[in-house]
């Protein structure tokens, strides 16, 4: 079994990663802010550490990991318009930190969540060759991120890129609103009874379930994925307008009480993509949660954290 580290390793994907590869018996370290750490991460060895400063890694000297997963971001377009700053130094001063850390460490691979923000607005489904044209600085920043990545393979250090697409399900962040189409728009839902959109009710987006993200990312693991990069999607568009009346449809409160209201769009805000993911189904990966069970195991969870 294998050392692994995780950056980002209490956030929304890093903590179902990180359950899995324990129940696997690696051996998982995780690496996050102290905030974003609670009881559920009590299992696992953890580190206060934020990725934007490389003297922070010197709590990690006497370590040495197999690899590592780099979920650690800033992760809102939103967020990544008004703070360009904070998005820079999270995501490629951060990034290269990790590299600069995974060649101190002796690390064999970098596993690193892209996303399909580096692709910007394409019709119909999106091949990984398909050429990047960001519309966001998180866009940006990830592309950097990539390419951070695959230059240090000149030292070394091995990779794999997972480019992914629209991550929701339990345990997503009910409280940042602006990250997060399906947890923005679910928790709205439940704290009041008005929903607001950014943007157009037929934009769309290819949702996908965080269990078969996890599942995904597990294939980082093997030689045979070294040096490549994988859509992460279902292969299925869905509409804003949509997803909001599937949300409604589980709520416990009741259709007509419910007021969706447009609030003018941010910049950044890509129209549309859909994954290409023929290239992972051939590891042997398939998705499992079709979304509208997806949402419905998405607002069980919701109502219990917004209690």
């Amino acid at each position: 079994m294998s050392n692994i580290l995780i950056t980002g390793g209490a956030g929304f994907i890093g903590t179902a990663l990180a359950k899995k590869l324990k129940s696997l018996n690696h051996t998982v370290t995780l690496i996050d802010l102290e905030e974003k750490f609670s009881s559920i991460h009590d299992g696992f060895e953890r580190f206060n550490l934020d990725i934007r400063y490389y003297k922070n890694f010197d709590q990690l000297n006497n370590l040495n990991f197999d690899y590592i997963y780099h979920l650690a971001a800033q992760t809102s377009s939103a967020i990544s318009q008004e703070e360009p700053e904070l998005d820079v130094n999270t995501n490629v001063k951060g990034t290269l930190n990790i590299c600069n850390f995974a060649r101190q460490c002796k690390a064999k691979k970098i596993i690193f969540s892209s996303s399909m923000a580096t692709y910007g607005d394409k019709n119909g489904k999106i091949k990984e060759e398909d050429s990047q044209n960001p519309l966001s600085n998180y866009g940006v920043s990830k592309v950097a991120g990539e390419f951070y990545i695959k230059m240090f393979k000149q030292f070394g250090i091995e990779n794999t890129i997972f480019r992914l697409f629209n991550v929701y399900g339990p345990g997503q962040d009910m409280s940042n609103l602006r990250q997060g189409m399906a947890s923005i728009f679910m928790a709205q839902s439940i704290m009041s009874n008005e929903i607001k959109v950014t943007g157009s009710f037929d934009r769309y987006r290819d949702f996908i379930y965080i269990d078969d993200v996890a599942d995904a990312l597990l294939y980082g693991l093997d030689d045979d994925t070294n040096s490549k990069i994988y859509n992460v999607g279902s292969e299925k568009a869905t509409t804003v307008k949509e997803l909001i009346d599937m949300i409604i449809k589980v709520n416990d409160t009741a259709e007509t009480d419910f007021k969706v209201i447009n609030i003018g769009a941010h910049e950044g805000d890509q129209f549309g993509s859909i994954a290409d993911v023929e290239k992972l189904k051939t590891l042997g990966w398939n998705p499992k949660t079709d979304i509208n069970e997806g949402i419905s195991y998405m607002y069980k969870y919701a109502k219990e954290v917004l209690k």
